[in-house]
């Protein structure tokens, strides 16, 4: 039986059994995940995960939290290159959120896909997928006050612009678009159409003379 040797410090202990339960999700699903599964793997005593996490569940809702932790903050670093708050920094935000998904699928799935607990009953969880949200919805405040998007509700807004890119997270990562498909350019291709549908309307240059 493995033994809690004392190798990990204070808080490594805990990313390392997130970080070994976000790979068995991905590879066998949750069901694979059990707490003495996971402290066999990690190699510590079957006590040591109880140090960190009360049961199962409390050890999901932190890989899915930390899920939405870590896109939030993939999100906020967009914008290299492209100037502030114009469309096409926020196209870039929609483009990361999807390459997030591809990149993540365990974390992605737990946080909405089949894999989803439900948010509701999970407090820690619910606050980390409505902080996720409501930064969306506070970007498409600032977009809206520098012209770069339609002066409508942005809460009504950001569900739109979550749609378009969810929905293709999810059929990418649950392979129900084929592999034939350029997906960069898919990508690309969403996230223009969504901006396009956000972007104001421009007058025509002879109406905007006559005013």
């Amino acid at each position: 039986m493995p033994r809690d040797t004392g190798a990990y410090h204070h808080g490594d202990l805990r990313a390392a059994l997130l970080t070994e339960a976000a790979a068995m999700i991905a590879s066998e699903g949750t069901d694979s995940v059990t707490m003495r599964a996971i402290g066999d793997r990690v190699g510590v005593s079957r006590a040591a995960p109880y140090r960190h996490f009360a049961d199962k569940t409390a050890l999901l809702v932190a890989v899915a939290a930390a899920g939405f932790d870590r896109l939030r903050a993939r999100l906020r670093s967009v914008g290299a290159g492209a100037p502030r708050f114009s469309v096409e920094e926020f196209r870039q935000m929609g483009a990361e959120y999807v390459r997030f998904a591809l990149e993540n699928p365990a974390h992605y799935r737990l946080m909405y896909g089949k894999e989803a607990l439900a948010r509701k009953d999970q407090p820690a969880l619910r606050e980390a997928g409505d902080a996720l949200f409501d930064q969306l919805v506070s970007v498409i405040q600032q977009y809206q006050r520098s012209g770069a998007i339609k002066r409508q509700d942005p809460q009504a807004q950001a569900y739109v612009a979550w749609s378009a890119v969810h929905g293709l997270a999810s059929l990418l990562i649950e392979g129900q678009i084929l592999d034939t498909v350029d997906v960069d350019e898919l990508i690309q291709q969403t996230t223009r159409t969504m901006m396009e549908g956000m972007r104001p309307r421009r007058r025509p240059a002879r109406l905007a003379q006559g005013r």
